[in-house]
Order: C-alpha cells, then sequence, then structure tokens
C-alpha cells in the first residue's frame, strides 16, 4: 500500500473535506466469509437504520458467505474518524456518501475502480434506467467510475396553494413570476412572510444559489471541466446572486435573520405557516405529514423555475449520491456483490417510505409506485423537480476539487456575504473564484 506521507498541498486540500465518512475493512474469516463494514452518512436516522437493517437482513439471508455490518457516522466524530482512517489505512470496504468523496478518494490512490459495475448495468439495461446520465457520469474521473448512484437528494420550493388562491395568483413559473408572488403574498403583519429560504453559511445555502447559477446560464465548471465560476460564468452567476439575495435585501419579503439559517430553520418557519413560498428538501414532505398534516393540503411544489437562460437552462441542484469501495479491501468482491443487489429495482422501497421525500430512486422503473401515487405531493415533486434535478458540477464530469468546493462552502459564502451585507455580488463572486481556484493546476 502507498504511504500517506509527504502529500502534496493539492491533495491535502482534495483529502481534506472528504471526511464524511470513515470505514474499518475487515477481511475474510478462516471459513471464507467475507466480513464488510458498510458505513453510512445518509441513512442514518431511527427511521432509516430500522429500514435498512431489514435489507441488510436480507441480503445475508440470500449470501450467507458475506456478513455485512452497518456503522454509522455521527456528524461530531465525522472529521477526527476520517483522519484516522487514512492515516491507519483502514478505510472502507463499502460506503455511501455524499457527491464527489469517491473521487476525492481517487485522487489520494484509496479508491477501487467500479468500471464493471456500470459495464454489467450497461449489458443488462440498468443503466438506461437510471433518470439522468449524469447520475453515474458525475464519477468518471481519468478514464475510471469511482462511485456508482444509489439514490437522488432533491431541493424543491413549496409554496401555500391556499394563499396563493385567495389572492388569484397562478404558481410561478419563470423568475418574474416568482418575484411578484414573493412581494405581493408577503404580510409581515400576520407574521407571514413572502419567501423564507437559509442564507446561513451552510451547505444548504448554496444548493438553492446553485439552482438559480444553472437558470441564469452559469455555473461551477463548463463542458470541459474548466473553473468558470468567476470568469466565463461571472456575469450569470452574479445575476443569480443579484437576483437570490434582493429577496432580503431589497424587497424585504423574508424573515429576520435568514443570514443565521441552515436547512432545518427555513423548515420549521414554512411548517409553522409563515411562509407563503419555502426553500427545502424533499424531506419537508415527510416533516409536513407528520408534524402539520393540516397543512398537507395547503401546499404544493412548484415547477423548477425558467430563468434568463431559457428553458435549455430550466434546471434545480439535485444530489446523486454514490456508493463505492476501497481499493484495499480484503473483501472487494462481496463489496460489489452488496452494492449490486442494493441498487436494484424496487430493491430500497422500504427506505423510500421510511422518511416519504427525504430519499428518491434513481431508477425510472421505480417511480410510479402506489406510494408516490398515493401521495400528492410526492407526485408533484416527481413531476416538477425530479426531471430537472443535476449536480454541482454540471455541464462538466467529476473532478476532485468539486467536493472541496462543496465541503468548504465556497459559493454559500457569497450568499452570506451579500446578506449580511459585507460584499456585493460581484465582490463576493470574484471572491469565491479566487479561493476556487487555488484548488485547480489545470
Amino acid at each position: 500500500m502507498p504511504s500517506m506521507n509527504g502529500i502534496t498541498r493539492r491533495e491535502g486540500l482534495v483529502l481534506g473535506l472528504g471526511g464524511l465518512f470513515a470505514l474499518t475493512a475487515s477481511g475474510v474469516d478462516a471459513a471464507g466469509q467475507a466480513s464488510l463494514t458498510f458505513w453510512t452518512v445518509r441513512i442514518n436516522t431511527p427511521e432509516l437504520v430500522a429500514a435498512l437493517k431489514g435489507l441488510l437482513d436480507q441480503f445475508m439471508r440470500e449470501h450467507p458467505d458475506i456478513k455485512i455490518t452497518q456503522e454509522p457516522v455521527s456528524g461530531s466524530l465525522v472529521y477526527p474518524k476520517f483522519l484516522t482512517a487514512v492515516q491507519g489505512q483502514s478505510m472502507p470496504d463499502v460506503a455511501e456518501a455524499f457527491s464527489y468523496h469517491p473521487l476525492q478518494f481517487a485522487a489520494m490512490n484509496q479508491m477501487e475502480p467500479l468500471d464493471d459495475i456500470i459495464s454489467e448495468w450497461q449489458a443488462n439495461g440498468q443503466l438506461a434506467n437510471i433518470v439522468n446520465e449524469f447520475a453515474y457520469k458525475k464519477f468518471l474521473w481519468h478514464d475510471h467510475y469511482w462511485g456508482v448512484p444509489y439514490n437522488l437528494d432533491i431541493r424543491a420550493f413549496y409554496y401555500r396553494k391556499d394563499l396563493f388562491t385567495a389572492k388569484n395568483i397562478k404558481p410561478p413559473t419563470n423568475w418574474d413570476e416568482f418575484q411578484a408572488a414573493a412581494i405581493a403574498l408577503n404580510d409581515p403583519n400576520n407574521d407571514v412572510f413572502g419567501l423564507a429560504f437559509p442564507a446561513g453559511n451552510f451547505h444548504i445555502t448554496q444548493h438553492y444559489y446553485m439552482a438559480f447559477m444553472f437558470q441564469a446560464g452559469g455555473g461551477i465548471l463548463d463542458k470541459d471541466c474548466k473553473l468558470i465560476f468567476g470568469t466565463a460564468a461571472k456575469d450569470a452567476n452574479v445575476k443569480a446572486l443579484t437576483y437570490l439575495t434582493n429577496f432580503a435585501t431589497k424587497h424585504k419579503v423574508t424573515p429576520p435573520g435568514i443570514a443565521s439559517w441552515d436547512t432545518e430553520d427555513a423548515h420549521t418557519v414554512f411548517l409553522q405557516g409563515r411562509a407563503a413560498i419555502g426553500m427545502g428538501t424533499g424531506g419537508l414532505i415527510g416533516r409536513i405529514m407528520n408534524e402539520n398534516p393540516d397543512l398537507f393540503d395547503k401546499v404544493g411544489i412548484l415547477e423548477v423555475l425558467e430563468g434568463p437562460a431559457g428553458p435549455s437552462r430550466k434546471l434545480t441542484a439535485g444530489f446523486y449520491n454514490p456508493m463505492f469501495v476501497w481499493k484495499y479491501s480484503p473483501g472487494k468482491d462481496a463489496a460489489k456483490t452488496f452494492i449490486k443487489w442494493f441498487v436494484q429495482p424496487r430493491r430500497l422501497e422500504p427506505i423510500y417510505a421510511a422518511q416519504p421525500g427525504l430519499a428518491w430512486p434513481i431508477l425510472k422503473s421505480e417511480f410510479n409506485t402506489d406510494r408516490v401515487n398515493r401521495n400528492r405531493l410526492l407526485k408533484e415533486a416527481l413531476t416538477n423537480v425530479v426531471p430537472y434535478a443535476t449536480d454541482f458540477a454540471y455541464p462538466g464530469l467529476g473532478r476532485p476539487e468539486m467536493g472541496v468546493i462543496d465541503g468548504e462552502k465556497m459559493f454559500a459564502a457569497p450568499v452570506n456575504e451579500v446578506v449580511v451585507g459585507t460584499k456585493t455580488p460581484e465582490q463576493a463572486v470574484a471572491d469565491a473564484h479566487a479561493r476556487m481556484a487555488k484548488l485547480f493546476t489545470s
């Protein structure tokens, strides 16, 4: 195995924020049973852990030669565990985590290529069944696939149908209509704000900015994977940042304090009935169902907006999350067997049912289910959001640097800085580009 000593500064940057997981490989016992440790980042709530346990038990019944143990990674312990795993060369047998982790670890020569799984999926038709080819192509780097997708995490705009109807306002379809609706429905005297979104220096903030960047014709990378955030895409990214932050700084239709908000702050305000429009994850559907069911019939999910760049850029941020295998795991073949079993049509239905909306299938054949068809908000998300979801690197493919850009919240900072008033949109975009550029050597 290669030593981890003497890594370059650039490798350190690529490595530094990959750590939202850590695994310990377990090996093969004397009887030939492979023992795998499966660390999870996104399947750790009590509901999801219970659903996952049922799946793992089923897998082991069907594969008695493979033992698999789930170990959730807690947010407070992530970074030290990750550093320990890297330094001790005790990385994953198999893991699921966030979008760009496989590429970050591939840059450190720690990942097993999964080209064989992609080839098998191409031969059996599963590749064509994936909802968006970017879901798997994003893991292509240096001519190898370093991860495979297993679920989709969406971002949506929720709106109060009853408030829109009361003022005879139709659901907006473009930027102009969206802005007009947020202004018209702002009613702070009755503790109802036109728009609630997180503008704190958190990861979620950049997810919503990303949607407006796409719709303005901007982005972070071009199709050749070159950094363009503050160069070729500068005007579009400034336009998107100005449009988003104007809701707080110019139109003043947001609740006070959004500059410190994270995901759940915006969710909570919408759940309390205090926002006409709210930006939220797919998991807000389940929270509405469980915490304020009376609100369910009053809420709709907007179709992704069309922005200045027109219909070809009618896109929003969505995350095709990966599974991946450690290059030096003694159970690599068993780990790949598990991944192929896990990412089968209808296999993950118990997980999707456990917390509605939080995670979505990547396979088109899984969408038309009774679970979705019985739930209006799930159906609206499927129709209005899922087809337009793509990841941060679009229209480029994978680059390990994207994991650092995401992990370091390099494009959340501009939103926060403009809302707080410390920078203009032009300054914020230029400064963020300068930080990103330090990661790229080509």
